[in-house]
């Protein structure tokens, strides 16, 4: 228990003096420098993946790419994972979402929910990240598409948490079907 908390203490330290906790996201490389004696692990920029996520962030903020689009793009350009036991690998639609949204991007590192100001250099502006999340609020609010319609899909929100209700059709132990 004592090492635990001196772990997580330690890392509140990292994380308020800027440094980064975890393994870097795609578009910088986790690296290691020999300063003197010691050994200091530092974030640079990957000269290979920095200019898609770049590329990426800025033509989501034009509004004219889907996260689908702009994954297909990504994968055509020859984006890959990080280096590491899966190099080489294209990558997922949902690292792209996380891209989007992650704002070590914008030059933040976050530890438990504070965010401080990191020591890595940004890939994106304040205004155009800015411009992503908005597009990306405003996605959030229409119908999303459903399996199956119905008249009060996304009209029945839940009483104590906002969430919109959804319906689904479930097949019975006797082959009936039922609307949830």
């Amino acid at each position: 228990a004592n090492l635990s908390h001196e772990v997580s203490k330690k890392m509140a330290e990292k994380a308020k003096k800027g440094g980064t906790l975890t393994r870097a996201p795609v578009g910088y490389l986790n690296v290691r420098d020999h300063l003197e004696d010691r050994e200091v692990r530092t974030v640079a920029i990957d000269p290979d993946r920095a200019p898609l996520v770049i590329w990426a962030i800025e033509a989501y903020a034009t509004g004219n790419y889907t996260i689908s689009q702009l994954h297909d793009e990504l994968v055509a350009r020859g984006m890959t994972t990080r280096a590491g036991a899966k190099a080489g690998k294209p990558i997922g639609r949902s690292q792209v979402a996380q891209m989007l949204t992650n704002r070590y991007y914008l030059g933040y590192v976050t530890h438990k929910g504070i965010e401080y100001p990191g020591r890595h250099e940004p890939l994106i502006d304040p205004v155009t990240w800015a411009r992503v999340q908005a597009i990306l609020d405003g996605n959030r609010q229409g119908e999303k598409q459903r399996k199956f319609p119905h008249y009060l899909k996304g009209t029945i929100v839940c009483g104590r948490c906002g969430s919109r209700l959804s319906f689904s059709r479930s097949r019975g132990r006797h082959g009936g079907l039922y609307d949830y």
